[in-house]
């Protein structure tokens, strides 16, 4: 799943807004990973995730909390 420019936006400004924090964007032929400058919390991954919900997809986090995945949710496979 490919996030729009006005998704990634408004997202980037809600963590900003929130929690202080800078959601970084890496776009590359047809997908994107985001990332932080450091771990994020269980509370701001649960942000993230519930956001993506609403546009239909799902985030993957790595392990160290410092990157994510936007899939597509597999309810609307």
């Amino acid at each position: 799943m490919i996030l729009n420019l006005d998704e990634i936006i408004h997202l980037k400004n809600q963590l900003s807004e929130k929690f202080g924090i800078a959601l970084h964007l890496h776009d590359a032929c047809g997908s994107q990973s985001f990332s932080f400058d450091m771990p994020v919390s269980e509370e701001i991954q649960n942000y993230i995730s519930e956001y993506l919900k609403l546009l239909g997809g799902t985030a993957q986090f790595s392990p160290s909390g410092t990157r994510f995945l936007v899939q597509k949710s597999a309810l609307d496979n």
